[in-house]
Order: structure tokens, then sequence, then C-alpha cells
């Protein structure tokens, strides 16, 4: 039976210090110290419910909780679950601020070669699938302990083992192994720095103490640490869409989705899943990690958690901001560098919670202008940048 995992990373992450320090220790373990509400722990991003059994998805192997935590510098994710030995992996798709992949619903670009789990193979590709992302990056845990990214344009894809295909690049001990330097430069960049511990139990997923708790306290997981800067999320709020999959090494796609497929319990996905489409696939396999660490200065703006992006944009950008505490007055203004109001987006009443605005610029003269969000009393500014 083939054996390939499924796990889709969503996520809400809000810190309100730029002091805030991540409470994490990088040992493949999801303590009971570690998981929280307040800054710096790690938050649950959901779980895989169905039971993990033999006959269904990939048997004894699999997905049970992912969890999320952030401090000024770092970016962390823990995956709660089991890789079987061999090519099975762990993948993690990122639409990271500024930066310009695979647009929501167009097929990923075919990567020759089947060197890495992000290539081509006999049976299918990992080109094709649809995400409900903008796939910029991904970065993949095999359960050889190979670590390996693929980097993403609009219409291309490369791909590598970051440990230059030598040998492992982590361990399965929960020892925390940085990956190479000589393997993060020009378009890998991004994974700069990036620290990676799994700790494997025993036997299969009913041996991981997290088995019996639902991903819970005690789980054993994969972690990722990743540099911020690397990223290129800016110091102040920042807008991360993430998806994970825990995927075959010859691409092909398992059950184990968070959040969940509605109704898929332990039915694989197959070569080149179309996430976009919700009568096949329902619900969304994708979200939002809001990430806010700002000094006390910016106060204000934590408070907002504003983003725009792209940035600069060209033909549409997305304003993304937060309402905290309850119910406020919002106004939302886009002005020349002079203050000079070009466009009101909204002026109204708005809930609790994360909100997003979509913004034509197409009609906007090439330049700079100011986006303001202004919730209640609290006020946030972007330079935005319109090109053609």
């Amino acid at each position: 039976m083939k054996k390939t995992f499924t796990l889709v990373l969503a996520a809400t992450l809000a810190a309100a210090s730029f002091s805030a320090q991540a409470q994490i220790t990088l040992d493949g373990i999801i303590s009971a110290g570690e998981i929280g509400t307040t800054p710096g722990k790690y938050a649950s991003l959901g779980a895989f419910t169905p039971t993990h059994v033999g006959d269904a998805g990939f048997g004894f192997a699999g997905l049970l909780r992912m969890y999320g935590a952030n401090s000024s510098t770092k970016l962390y994710i823990g995956l709660a679950g089991t890789i079987e030995a061999g090519g099975n992996n762990f993948q993690l798709y990122m639409d990271l601020p500024n930066k310009t992949g695979v647009p929501v619903g167009t097929g990923l670009p075919a990567i020759a070669g089947a060197t890495t789990v992000f290539g081509t193979f006999a049976g299918g590709s990992i080109g094709g699938t649809k995400l409900e992302l903008e796939a910029d990056a991904a970065i993949a845990t095999t359960g050889n302990g190979d670590v390996q990214a693929a980097i993403y344009t609009a219409t291309t894809g490369v791909a590598k083992s970051l440990g230059d295909g030598l040998s492992a690049t982590t361990t399965k001990d929960g020892v925390p192994n940085t990956l190479p330097s000589s393997s993060t430069t020009g378009a890998y960049s991004l994974f700069a720095g990036t620290r990676v511990a799994y700790l494997a139990p025993t036997g299969n997923i009913t041996t991981n103490p997290g088995n019996a708790n639902g991903g819970g306290e005690g789980s054993y997981a994969l972690e990722y640490e990743f540099d911020r800067a690397a990223l290129g999320l800016p110091s102040g709020a920042s807008i991360v869409r993430v998806m994970a999959a825990y995927v075959s090494g010859d691409a092909f796609w398992s059950s184990d989705v968070i959040p969940e497929v509605t109704g898929n319990n332990n039915t694989n996905l197959g070569f080149s899943p179309d996430f976009t489409d919700n009568t096949k696939l329902p619900g969304t396999q994708a979200a939002t990690v809001n990430v806010t660490v700002l000094s006390s200065r910016r106060a204000d703006e934590a408070v907002v958690a504003m983003s725009v992006f792209p940035n600069p944009a060209q033909g549409e950008s997305t304003i993304s901001y937060q309402v905290q505490g309850r119910a406020q007055a919002v106004a939302v203004r886009v002005t020349d560098l002079l203050g000079r109001e070009v466009r009101t987006l909204v002026n109204a009443q708005q809930r609790v919670g994360f909100h997003e605005l979509k913004v034509a610029t197409g009609d906007l003269a090439v330049g700079a202008y100011l986006v303001k969000v202004q919730v209640g009393d609290k006020v946030a500014t972007r330079r935005l940048a319109v090109t053609r």
C-alpha cells in the first residue's frame, strides 16, 4: 500500500511585545510548558481527528496536531506526529510577504527529476497540485532525516536537498540541527539559519505519547525554527499563509489534512490534488498566520496588526488588520504622500477578529501611497507602492 501524509498548516499567531521571547525548546517534544496563550508559547493550530489505522490512510503513521509560536526574531512550527521511515515526508508550503509565487488555484509548476520529493516521478508529480494559498516556498523533512526545499516563482520551481544530498540533514533523536549555510544561499536563503529537530517514537504512531491525547502535551514532533529576517518578515505585523502536508516520496498525498477535508476521514488524496475544488475537497486547507511583534513605541500598530501584501502592488493588493476586544469603528483609507485622500475603502463598525480587504490598484497612477487603518483610537499606516 502506498503511504503518504497530508497536513495543512492553518494558523493565527499574535504577540504584542517586541521583547516577547519564544518559550520553545527545540527538542522534538511538545511539552506542557511550551503550550499556552501567552506570547512565545505554542498555540494549537488544529488536529487530525480520525484514528490512524493499519488499513486506511497511511496506516500507523501521520499527523496528530499542529502548533505555532513566534518571538521577535523567530517563527516556530511544531508538527506533532510520526513520519514513517523512508521517503515519506512532511511538506510545509509558505506564502510570504513581499514574495511572488504560484497564484492561488494555479497548478504548481513541475520540477524535473526525482532527486527531491518536490520532483516528477513515474506515477505522478507535485506539479499540477493546486493550493489555496500563493506558494512562494516549501520545505520538507523525510523519514530518512533529509531536509529539502522548493522555491517557486509564478511559473517556475526549483528544488534541492539542503544537506546537499550527502547525508541526513537532521536526526531522529530530538537533537536540533542547523541547515548548512552552504546550502541556504541564493534562492534558498529564505531558510538560512533554520533549525530542525525531530523525535521518532520507538515504534509506529501508537507509541508516540501524543497518540493518546490528540497530539497534546508530551507529543513527539517535527519542529522548525525559522529566522524571521531570512524569511523576509518585517519587524512589525506580518502575514504568512501556510499549508503543510504528509506526502510520499513519489508525490502521492495522504488523507491527513489540517484543517480536515470535511468527511474525508482516512481517504488518501492521491496525485496532484486540487484543494480549490470544494465540491471534492470541502473546507479550506490553508489559513493565515498573523505574527505581530512590535516595540512598545509602536503599541497602536501592534493592536491593529496591519499588513499590506503584495507590496509593491500590480493590479491588486490585500490589506489585513485586526479588531481586538469588541466590535469597533474602523476606517481604511488610501492617501497620497501629502495626506490627501485618494480612496475610502471602509468606514463602518466591524466585528472582533482579523479582516482582509482587497484593493484594486489598476486605476491608480504609478507611485507611492499611504494606507491608513484606524480601529477605534488605534492607527497604523503603511506605505504602498503601485507599479505596472
